[in-house]
């Protein structure tokens, strides 16, 4: 059976805008604005950047919120509430294999099969990333899989595939490479303790076949990689599901975090936490130009029916980083359509925030 696609379960990357020069060169802390300081906000097209910001402001319970502009200034909105983190979650993933990387035990040259890679794939549900990612990677396919199962690719672009298309299997696949415990390390290094390791793959496959909801997510996703006749038995099982129906899946049971320990990992990426690894994570998250007075732009978002969520680091030439982290659940259908389409906007609107402390005191006015 051909598997219903799941509502934007990957975010694709938008483009980020090179021409992001700092408008405010002043490291001093600038002051809180005052209510009366504040004009309101009372737009709610998310074509605009006043209608992200009436987004909060509207919807106040719906969004986790920080913005760190590594100059003394930091805005805050239910930054320690837990929300579902969707395909963001993956730079832990990325931290993981950095360090393995840095410690020797992952050549990034290393090749891999793309059969070994694409066991953790689950077809039609991804919205194209990894089909795109072989694209990109100059990898002849179906549509959907590899056409050849026994061509190779280095492990470094697979993982570039996780980033840049935002590509479902791979984190489950270094999951089973690296092993549980070097992606909790890895969370812990960035200040994230008790992290909880996710399975997409099986993540993904109970938003249609809610029944494996209540299994190992773990022991289904290994199930889905290596034994072709599970595979049958969920395809059989596989029913289309609603906007909502996914959208309350989604919430009830995906892997979850706060904006205050997204935005703790990307601190800890750019300040030296990571020692030797940190290389590997720069280079991997910073593969879009970046602007005038800025070293490099670094980010990795998501999505997932009612979620939209965003993370970012900013390293500029001056020595700073501001980074930000920006969640949103609970969109209704056509509120969801409506804020993928105009991500770019509220992409921008972050970058200028970490920028700018006169947009910053835009969002602070609402927070």
């Amino acid at each position: 059976m051909r598997r219903p696609t799941l509502v934007s379960a990957a975010c694709a990357t938008v483009l980020l805008m090179s021409g992001c020069a700092s408008t405010d060169p002043d490291t001093t802390e600038a002051a809180t604005p005052t209510p009366e300081s504040c004009a309101p906000v009372t737009s709610t097209d998310l074509a605009t950047e006043d209608g992200w910001i009436g987004l909060i402001d509207q919807a106040p319970d719906t969004v986790g919120l920080v913005i760190d502009d590594g100059r003394g200034r930091t805005v805050e909105h239910r930054a320690d509430q837990e929300q579902v983190l969707a395909s963001a979650i993956k730079v832990v993933h990325l931290a993981a294999y950095a360090q393995a990387v840095a410690d020797g035990s992952i050549d990034p040259n290393e090749q891999v099969s793309l059969s070994d890679w694409e066991r953790w794939y689950v077809p039609n549900t991804d919205g194209g990333a990894h089909p795109n990612a072989l694209n990109r990677l100059g990898i002849a396919n179906t549509g959907t899989n590899a056409t050849d199962p026994n061509a190779t690719v280095r492990i470094d672009d697979i993982v570039t595939a996780m980033i840049q298309e935002s590509d479902n299997s791979v984190p489950d696949f270094l999951r089973y490479r690296l092993g549980d415990q070097a992606i909790i390390d890895a969370a812990a290094t960035g200040g994230w303790e008790n992290f909880e390791v996710p399975s997409l793959v099986a993540d993904i496959l109970s938003v249609f076949d809610p029944a494996l909801a209540d299994e190992d997510r773990w022991e289904t996703a290994q199930k889905w990689a290596f034994d072709p006749e599970f595979r049958t038995q969920v395809d059989a099982a596989v029913q289309p599901a609603t906007y909502e129906d996914q959208a309350t899946r989604v919430e009830s049971s995906f892997r979850g975090g706060s904006a205050q320990q997204l935005n703790g990992m990307y601190r800890a990426f750019t300040d030296g936490t990571f020692g030797a690894a940190s290389d590997t994570i720069l280079r991997q998250l910073e593969w879009q130009p970046a602007g005038d007075d800025v070293l490099g732009v670094g980010f990795k978002g998501g999505s997932l029916a009612g979620v939209i969520t965003q993370g970012f680091e900013l390293r500029r030439t001056d020595g700073t980083v501001a980074t930000a982290v920006w969640l949103i659940d609970g969109l209704s259908a056509d509120r969801f359509e409506q804020a993928y389409a105009d991500a770019g906007v509220q992409q921008q609107l972050i970058l200028e925030a970490m920028l700018s402390s006169d947009v910053l005191d835009r969002i602070a006015c609402v927070v």
